[in-house]
């Protein structure tokens, strides 16, 4: 029998004062505060993975297979450029403007990003649709996703680990030109059907990602980001400073929080793990990271007016929303995050109590 239909805004404003679901799930959620029943994913884009042209390459004296030229004979494994990949996501400072497509919608950022006494420092603002900027400092790793699209590209530090390449299959796919500059393509294939695929394009010359994309299950591109136009020049400490007097500053520079948990999960994909977990006023967060893909459970109590069941896609994020009872108390479990919707229905299902 399907549950009866509720009004989803006065739980969200809760979640929302009480620190709780990030913007990503506000947003997707939004959707749904006054649903009949839960919504069907949005339709992906008409788009698909294909391997990228070679002409340029073959022009370029590059091997028709590959795409790589004589100067990298010897240095064309996948390792060398995740290693690579590594080093400019850290240490590079850059500026520039950049592109995402996520859900039917494109969207323009200015990116910033400077390293600063060892800690990387960025400035994103959104120059399109709502005003927002973002000013975070520190590595944000796995422990909260921000809402920035560019922030996954760090996760791609460890890609080149055993664990990271147990549950991903790196391809080397060849060469393409991206704002102005040329590019490597590396695709991360699934060894599993509980992530989502991605494809990144790397400078060749600093290894720096220029474009990035999350491809579903059937090979549809879920969201993109890319850069139309890249400066390498030293950063200025000016040019790291608000632009908007409601700029959101994120402190990323302290170890994830490690609180413990009455909740646990009976099943995980593969490969994931707990990085964080965070107590919150009325439940619990607890981060899990396979290394490259990163997913949000909520356990809260919001009391019995809250009688909903349903699911929200939009772009490459999956929010699903289940409920439980313990000990006569009704909990809400959210699993937000970039992964397939089946997977984030399993993990929700599989949440109890210990003890």
């Amino acid at each position: 029998m399907r549950k009866r239909a509720v009004s989803l805004r006065a739980p969200l404003r809760r979640l929302r004062k009480a620190g709780g679901l990030p913007l990503s799930a506000l947003l997707i959620f939004s959707s749904l505060a006054t649903a009949q029943a839960p919504s069907a994913p949005a339709p992906a884009p008409d788009d698909s993975v294909a391997a990228p042209e070679q002409g340029a390459a073959a022009a370029s004296g590059a091997d028709a297979t590959t795409g790589f030229g004589p100067a990298d004979s010897g240095r064309t494994d996948v390792n060398h450029w995740l290693e690579k990949l590594s080093r400019a996501v850290t240490g590079l400072e850059y500026s520039g403007l950049v592109t995402f497509e996520h859900a039917g919608v494109l969207e323009t950022l200015e990116v910033v990003h400077a390293v600063r006494e060892g800690q990387q420092v960025e400035r994103v603002r959104y120059l399109s649709g709502e005003p927002r900027e973002l000013i975070s400092h520190g590595s944000s790793d796995s422990c909260e996703r921000t809402g920035n699209p560019l922030a996954r590209t760090e996760l791609w530090r460890g890609a080149s680990s055993a664990d990271v390449q147990q549950t991903y299959h790196f391809i080397l796919r060849g060469s393409e030109r991206i704002a102005d500059r040329d590019a490597v393509v590396i695709e991360a294939r699934p060894r599993d059907r509980d992530r989502l695929g991605m494809v990144v394009s790397l400078d060749r010359e600093t290894g720096l990602p220029l474009k990035s994309m999350l491809v579903g299950t059937q090979g549809r591109v879920l969201e993109r980001y890319q850069f139309v136009r890249l400066d390498l020049s030293p950063i200025q400490d000016t040019e790291l400073e608000p632009k908007s007097d409601s700029a959101r500053r994120i402190d990323n520079s302290g170890a994830c929080a490690l609180a413990q948990s009455r909740w646990q999960l009976g099943w995980l994909p593969a490969g994931f793990e707990p990085v964080s977990v965070r107590p919150l006023a009325d439940g619990d967060m607890l981060v899990f990271s396979d290394g490259l893909s990163v997913f949000t459970v909520f356990v809260q109590r919001l009391g019995p007016e809250l009688d909903f069941k349903g699911r929200a896609i939009r772009g490459a994020t999956v929010a699903y929303m289940d409920r439980i009872e313990v000990d006569g108390v009704d909990y809400t479990v959210t699993v937000v995050g970039e992964i397939p919707d089946t997977t984030a229905r399993r993990v929700a299902g599989s949440v109890s109590a210990s003890g």
